[in-house]
């Protein structure tokens, strides 16, 4: 039987939840398929983590400013134009318009049985995504797949746009129960060929990473960790005003955040208007988080929206509990495997469940020993997507 000959269009490669799972499901796939990877801009930390026989297709036409940011530009004239003037089409006449542009200068792509978009879009007017654009109309495989990585309801994608591209798609892959539910509100009539299709993580090599980053936290008090991007959806900002709402009965705690992002001077000003500096460390942008991870006594998502955040995984395969407000996928990734607790999408909610753990740590302790006696594999989220690709 013939290799089945895939093409995956993303981004770029750069640290982010959406290609940390692009890269561990490579690893996993690259011996079943003949795979070409078409980056828009295929630089990033995690470029070295993708398996030797993935071949490496750098898309040369406009689309590549989708790849970059503006700090990607900076000191490069031509470069900086092109990404701007296409950032300000985007923001005044919408991406669909700007996307239209890109494609003036980007051949078909030929020769393979499946193209996969693996970058769901956002907003109208977010220069972000356009990958889902660039499978629809530069490729002619037969088979067309999109990938769902986002609420798509509560991060702005719902539009006109995106909902007919999806329309087009052969078969949608959510990565998640949640996440598809809440296509589905949108799209109903998509229910047939939307399916899920779980992230893959590299469990092993998290454990391995951990050893070559070991980190060392006081003991004498619980040491809580974020991993998060400072946008306004992750919600480091409320972290801190629950932390600030704690009483005095509480368990001494430090909260560490690694992460960096426009929000971070914002977030700074918080923990010094709220008199957090003694218990709050920024420690900034990390490729290698596990050290702090296995070394935290609990892992906090106090995200606004999520879909299915690969710190979860992370965590638990590291005997790290979660806490994470309630969001579309939190409960099934969380509560229902016993990874940990869903509290309240709130400050006040936030507040109430650090209050129950931090005055009874000894959960904490219990539900970390339990953890550290499961095994967790990519089994299931293989099949799925041999099942998806067919």
């Amino acid at each position: 039987m013939s290799v089945k000959k895939l093409l995956i269009v993303n981004n770029d490669l750069r640290i982010g939840g959406v290609q940390r799972a692009l890269v561990d499901l490579l690893r996993c796939i690259h011996d079943r398929y003949d795979i070409t990877l078409a980056l828009f801009d295929p630089s990033g930390a995690l470029m070295d983590l993708v398996p030797g026989d993935v071949k490496i297709l750098p898309v040369r036409s406009a689309y590549r400013f989708l790849g970059m940011s503006g700090k990607d530009v900076k000191g490069r004239p031509l470069l900086w134009l092109g990404r701007n003037f296409f950032a300000a089409v985007t923001r005044l006449f919408g991406r669909p318009a700007a996307v239209g542009l890109m494609a003036l200068g980007q051949k078909k792509i030929t020769g393979f049985d499946v193209a996969v978009s693996y970058l769901h879009d956002a907003g109208e007017r977010a220069f972000y995504g356009g990958c889902n654009d660039f499978v629809l109309r530069h490729t002619d495989a037969p088979k067309k797949i999109a990938f769902l990585h986002c609420d798509y309801v509560r991060c702005g994608a719902d539009n006109a746009h995106n909902s007919s591209n999806y329309e087009q798609f052969d078969m949608i892959a959510a990565c998640s129960n949640g996440c598809r539910a809440s296509f589905l509100k949108v799209l109903p009539e998509s229910a047939k060929k939307t399916v899920v299709v779980s992230n893959c993580q590299d469990y092993n090599g998290i454990c391995r990473r951990v050893s070559e980053n070991m980190v060392s936290l006081p003991c004498d008090r619980i040491n809580i960790l974020t991993v998060a991007r400072f946008g306004k959806e992750k919600g480091v900002e409320r972290a801190v005003e629950a932390l600030a709402a704690l009483s005095d009965r509480v368990a001494a705690y430090h909260y560490y955040v690694i992460g960096d992002g426009i929000r971070r001077p914002l977030i700074e000003e918080k923990i010094k208007a709220l008199a957090l500096e003694e218990r709050v460390t920024l420690l900034g942008e990390l490729a290698v988080p596990y050290g702090y991870m296995k070394a935290a006594d609990l892992l906090l998502i106090p995200s606004v929206s999520e879909a299915a955040p690969l710190v979860i995984g992370e965590a638990a395969c590291l005997g790290t509990p979660v806490l994470s407000t309630e969001t579309s996928s939190a409960v099934e990734m969380i509560a229902d495997t016993g990874f940990g607790w869903v509290c309240g999408n709130s400050v006040e909610g936030l507040a109430q469940k650090l209050t129950e753990l931090l005055e009874d740590p000894i959960q904490l302790h219990d539900r970390s020993q339990a953890l550290s006696a499961l095994h967790m594999d990519n089994e299931k989220a293989v099949a799925q997507f041999a099942a998806l690709i067919g």
